[in-house]
């Protein structure tokens, strides 16, 4: 959670990038169908831009006129994952714009206050994905379901895709409803189950653990070239064993306290 200006700067223009191609994420199933593509195009952007309104807008609020970085390259996309299963749906403009509004407000908020909660108790979301992939997809799920029970045949969207034909399917809305209802608790099921497992396996005693001072420490584990020195190991001829101990020590914690502030060689010389 780190960083420096020049990596939230080199960041964001991933973010924007994927702004503008997130089109192309939800409509690639739909390829050879030009009318749900327009469709498609349409919906995500609405979405897409009214999340990234409403991040701007909670990021300021929540950080009392200030923006957070990590805010605005994430849940401004919150909008095109939110919209990401109904956006083939022929739902009208403003229910877009409302999905996309409540995902961009919903993932800021997350990030404001709910991620600190959790690494203040020791849950660390590495790639802080929860909040703009994991709640904002489940809650699209959750009104792709509903969108199914609408009279505007959004039940046949919503298993019509290139590798399913609806020929012979006669489900009602309903019906529907509940299939999308299953697979979203399919879906929670099996990334809990493969979490927990995956959990497991990396805490055996065979594979090997790193230290969080050391976290960001590459040289365990890469050949580095150009820096040669691991601010762990310098030693001071002058000082004790222990007194370069505790300096290494404090090395190592400068580095995850800011990693990006100043380089490596700099950290080492501290």
């Amino acid at each position: 959670r780190y960083t420096s200006y020049f990596s939230d700067m080199g960041a964001m223009i991933g973010s924007v990038v994927l702004w503008m191609f997130w089109p192309s994420f939800n409509g690639a199933t739909f390829y050879n169908d030009v009318t749900l593509q327009g469709r498609i195009v349409l919906n995500t952007y609405l979405a897409i831009s009214a999340s990234c309104a409403t991040a701007f807008a909670t990021s300021t609020l929540a950080h009392r006129g200030k923006m957070e970085m990590i805010e605005i390259q994430n849940a401004t996309l919150a909008g095109g994952v939110m919209i990401g299963m109904i956006c083939p749906f022929n739902i009208p403009p403003w229910a877009a714009v409302l999905i996309g509004g409540l995902a961009g407000i919903i993932s800021a908020c997350g990030y404001a206050w709910y991620h600190h909660f959790l690494e203040k108790r020791g849950i660390t979301d590495s790639a802080a994905v929860q909040m703009l992939h994991g709640i904002p997809g489940l809650l699209g799920g959750v009104c792709a379901a509903f969108a199914c029970l609408a009279d505007n045949h959004n039940y046949m969207y919503s298993y019509d895709t290139q590798w399913a034909s609806t020929e012979g399917m006669d489900r009602t809305k309903g019906e529907q409803f509940g299939y999308v209802a299953l697979a979203i608790v399919c879906t929670l099921g099996i990334s809990i189950v493969s979490g927990l497992i995956t959990g497991v396996l990396m805490n055996l005693p065979c594979c090997p653990t790193v230290d969080k001072e050391d976290m960001l420490i590459d040289h365990d584990f890469w050949d580095i070239h150009d820096l040669g020195s691991d601010p762990r190991c310098q030693t001071n001829p002058e000082l004790s064993d222990d007194q370069n101990s505790t300096t290494n020590a404090k090395k190592a914690s400068a580095v995850w306290a800011n990693p990006m502030a100043v380089p490596m060689q700099e950290v080492a010389k501290a």
